[in-house]
């Protein structure tokens, strides 16, 4: 089970100050070739002083869009300030959260290469144990069924099934919260430098002005309410599920709160979910005085319905980067599709209201259909190959009993989907 405490990820932290008014403070004992090297603890100390780090990312982005104003544009100068940028970036993602198991990964895919797999077996453990420490505040569950399928390719002795699913489990942790939104400025910065080269200073500046809505985004994104409520549903579903009832209602009533907040939301969709769930939630600690046997599915349903959330903010993350892709036509629809997706399988499975799972794949075939006359001819296929899935999991449901969608069926039409949307 996670700690009591909210586990925030090291990541908030280095980028809390990106939204902080004011100078930065300067601190000439602060080098850019400091590194923090994978896997190892970050004290409170340091910190404290690595949260300097995104502000002055964006510093140094900040005075590269300085260099390319005016008739003359210093374009040198300005892909100096972009490399000092891309060195920090290497400091914070070093930092993040999902850093350590991914490089665990990496050792135990290393180790495939000239080590008989039962002697890899033991690199999975420090893995599992990553993903154990992640759970509170990223959604791990595909990762850990993907890690489990490597485990057993290795104890079955088979070196490319291990391979596969080992690169499934890392691919897994790559679309969290933090990871999109970096790797995207990471992009926008390396573009800006290639336009650089090409002497197109005004490409290069509007992909800045992308990378800095990135970043200051992220900064805000996980420390959202949302993220919380997650957070915080999360360890009342497992002190509940151990028998800690007055650790549960503590729990609940702190993601009651953070939902409120969410509740105030400009963001319609989220403003909505998050009414709907206040309400829900604050229910939860009624029930439990009452001993209603059905608390910890509820409590897993609002889960649920808060991690799908959670993925659709992280998947609008990208909004700066899709400004520059004409290819990102259709991708609000598609995200939108996915989430719609989400609640029709936890309305089915775990709510077992397939009343409302038809509704809600009634929606995600309107969100499908329009981004349909939006997406570029070389994703219709995939499009229409998801549209299929939809339909076919509509038809089960209509018809019932044994031939209602299954978690497979689910599964597999949110996965296309979610390819879809990163190809956007």
């Amino acid at each position: 089970m996670p700690s009591r405490f909210t586990i925030k990820p090291v990541a908030a932290a280095l980028l809390a100050a990106a939204v902080i008014s004011g100078p930065v403070l300067a601190d000439d004992t602060f080098k850019k070739e400091t590194t923090v090297l994978p896997g190892r603890s970050i004290t409170p100390h340091e910190e404290a002083r690595i949260s300097t780090v995104a502000v002055k990312v964006l510093r140094h982005i900040a005075d590269a869009r300085g260099k390319l104003r005016g008739d003359a544009p210093d374009v040198e100068k300005a892909k100096s300030e972009l490399d000092q940028a891309e060195k920090l970036l290497d400091i914070i993602q070093a930092a993040l959260p999902t850093t350590k198991v991914k490089d665990r990964i990496w050792v135990a895919k290393k180790h495939l290469e000239y080590e008989d797999t039962q002697e890899v077996l033991p690199d999975l453990v420090p893995i599992y144990a990553g993903l154990d420490e992640l759970v509170s505040y990223v959604p791990t569950a595909k990762a850990k069924g993907h890690l489990n399928e490597a485990k057993q390719a290795l104890e079955k002795g088979d070196k490319p099934k291990a391979r596969e699913k080992l690169e499934a489990t890392d691919d897994a942790l790559l679309y969290v919260e933090a990871d999109l939104p970096l790797s995207s400025t990471r992009h926008l910065v390396s573009q800006a430098k290639v336009d650089l080269d090409k002497g197109d200073a005004k490409t290069a500046d509007q992909a800045l002005v992308a990378a800095e809505d990135d970043i200051l985004f992220v900064s805000v994104s996980l420390e959202s309410p949302l993220i919380n409520a997650k957070a915080a549903l999360w360890r009342a579903w497992q002190d509940y599920e151990l028998g800690e009832k007055d650790y549960a209602k503590a729990d609940l009533s702190e993601a009651v709160k953070h939902l409120e907040r969410a509740a105030k939301s400009e963001d319609a969709v989220a403003r909505k979910a998050a009414e709907e769930l206040v309400s829900k939630v604050r229910d939860l600690n009624q029930l439990i005085e009452t001993g209603d046997k059905g608390v910890g599915a509820k409590i897993e349903s609002s889960w649920r319905r808060l991690e799908a959330l959670s993925e659709r903010n992280a998947e609008y993350i990208s909004t700066g980067w899709e400004r520059l892709r004409a290819e990102g036509a259709g991708k609000k629809d598609l995200i939108e599709a996915k989430l719609q997706l989400a609640y029709a399988r936890i309305d089915h499975q775990y709510d077992k209201d397939d009343a409302a799972a038809k509704v809600d794949l009634a929606e995600a075939k309107g969100y499908l259909d329009s981004a349909a006359g939006e997406v570029g001819p070389n994703r219709k296929a995939q499009l229409e190959a998801v549209s299929n899935l939809v339909n076919g999991l509509e038809q089960a449901l209509s018809q019932g009993g044994g031939k209602a969608g299954n978690a497979k069926d689910f599964h597999q039409a949110e996965m296309r989907l979610e390819a879809l949307i990163r190809q956007s």
